[in-house]
């Protein structure tokens, strides 16, 4: 029964694996950014999930750079319809 418990536990993430993903983005506070680092200094496992994360995050990001930003014309016609829909709501 104690195995059991433990095990389920081991299974959910606890509150620094929670915070890997904000680490890689550099959207903690100072306080849990170290609280991060410390753990990833003591914890190989830890570090293993941070290197993916940070792979996975960086892969993101060179594909977003990749697709580039809308044209004018995109974004003139998202603004359009926005408008449009404000207007026939009277929500605006």
């Amino acid at each position: 029964m104690m195995a059991m418990s433990y095990k389920t536990r081991k299974q959910e993430p606890d509150e620094i694996e929670m915070l890997l993903p904000w680490h890689a983005t550099g959207r903690l506070s100072a306080r849990d950014s170290r609280r991060v680092t410390k753990a990833l200094a003591r914890d190989p496992e830890l570090a293993r999930q941070y290197a993916v994360i940070r792979d996975e995050y960086g892969g993101t990001v060179d594909f977003n750079e990749l697709l580039g930003a809308p044209s004018a014309r995109v974004a003139q016609m998202l603004f359009a319809a926005i408008d449009a829909d404000c207007w026939r709501l009277a929500s605006c």
